[in-house]
């Protein structure tokens, strides 16, 4: 006996689709698949201290061999959350915080909570979600900083 699946079942989704093609302008899935790794997210945590950096640095700093970073680079940058610029043999790379911003209040519109009409607007859970975004990335291991690109 064959197992199938009903009409209605979605597809399935491949397990590192931005490894394989670029994501559509405004996908939130993309983008937060760009940013469900600890690496990516150290990535991020760094480049958010500087303006600009080299890859090399980068990739000095957070210990990852120069493959793998460009490899996580390259997801982020599907995902629409790092740029990058060649200039000679130097790679240089920044947040695309513009693209990051659209992205957040894309998702914070979609979780908008829309009062009933019997609910209370004051009553919540306590915290404020602007407590929540406000927190900061806890940091692990010794402190180093990115050197700044003056350019």
């Amino acid at each position: 006996m064959n197992p199938t699946l009903p009409a209605s079942a979605p597809p399935h989704r491949r397990v590192l689709p931005l490894a394989l093609a670029g994501a559509a302008e405004g996908d939130l899935a993309a983008y937060f698949e760009g940013l469900a790794n600890p690496t990516r997210l150290r990535i991020v945590q760094r480049l958010a201290e500087v303006k600009e950096a080299r890859v090399s640095d980068v990739a000095l700093l957070l210990g990852i061999s120069q493959p793998r970073m460009s490899w996580h680079l390259r997801l982020l940058r599907r995902a629409r959350i790092v740029t990058t610029k060649r200039e000679g043999r130097e790679v240089f790379c920044r947040l695309d915080r513009e693209s990051i911003q659209a992205s957040f209040m894309r998702f914070s519109r979609l979780v908008e909570e829309v009062p009933g009409p019997d609910s209370d607007p004051r009553a919540g859970t306590g915290l404020e979600s602007n407590d929540i975004v406000n927190q900061p990335l806890s940091h692990t291991g010794a402190e180093r900083s990115l050197p700044e690109v003056v350019g």
